[in-house]
């Protein structure tokens, strides 16, 4: 049901994700801007609509949060390469008469700031998987974003982020306490760990931090992809302004 051929690469990250739903594991994405993150999960939430529906079972629908921004990117994305998918934009004002028709849709998609406002209700709704693209948006683990997003209930969770790590190690610790809840232990603790030996020659906890979570985080550069990557084409749109 898949529209179009997924490059080598990404084949792979549609292999990762599957490994991850089959041990029950949360993970990041974490490819560089550009790379097809949406279109590696887009391909594992067709494969998961196809396969259910051979075993005539009916899947709970998807979440994915994202920024404004996004919303339409995301629309867009899945008419074109998985349009068997029964997408849903909840992230508009009148989304409150839709509220029983959310088991009718594979994919809903709604934004942090909406999410924050429909958490009270969301987080009872039943989701195949919770998916947050731009994952940075929770770094800090005290926001209404974070909080929201961790009360969401979902049986896989996904984060997608070409900077999963933007300041500080601590964001990380936020990201993964969506994705495997209690994995990094408590905040505090995890603080100390991470940034005991930032500033010395020992760096052994940081070797053990970076092992721990390699299972968890999947990212490719365009440099290690570049073979696969196309030729850069550009291209020249005109736009006739009116008088006024």
């Amino acid at each position: 049901g898949f529209v179009g051929t997924l490059r080598d690469y990404q084949r792979d990250g549609l292999g990762w994700l599957h490994f991850l739903r089959e041990f029950g594991f949360g993970g990041c994405l974490a490819d560089d801007m550009g790379l097809g993150k949406t279109i590696q999960v887009l391909s594992l939430l067709q494969s998961l609509k196809g396969s259910r529906k051979k075993e005539g079972e009916a899947p709970l629908p998807s979440l994915v949060v994202v920024p404004r921004s996004l919303v339409f990117n995301w629309m867009q994305e899945s008419a074109k390469f998985a349009p068997q998918l029964k997408v849903l934009d909840f992230a508009h004002k009148e989304r409150g008469q839709q509220w029983d028709q959310l088991g009718d849709y594979d994919l809903i998609i709604t934004t942090y700031g909406t999410l924050i406002r429909d958490i009270i209700k969301l987080k009872d709704v039943p989701f195949e998987y919770a998916i947050l693209d731009e994952a940075q948006a929770i770094k800090n683990s005290q926001s209404q974003s974070a909080k929201a997003c961790r009360l969401l209930t979902a049986k896989h969770r996904l984060a997608m982020s070409g900077t999963p790590i933007e300041n500080h190690l601590g964001e990380l610790w936020s990201l993964f306490e969506f994705l495997n809840p209690g994995m990094l232990g408590q905040s505090e603790a995890f603080r100390r760990f991470s940034t005991a030996d930032v500033n010395s020659e020992d760096r052994t906890n940081l070797k053990t931090l970076s092992k721990a979570i390699a299972p968890f985080v999947l990212r490719r550069t365009k440099g290690q992809v570049l073979k696969e990557l196309p030729e850069k084409t550009e291209q020249t749109i005109y736009c006739d302004l009116s008088p006024k």
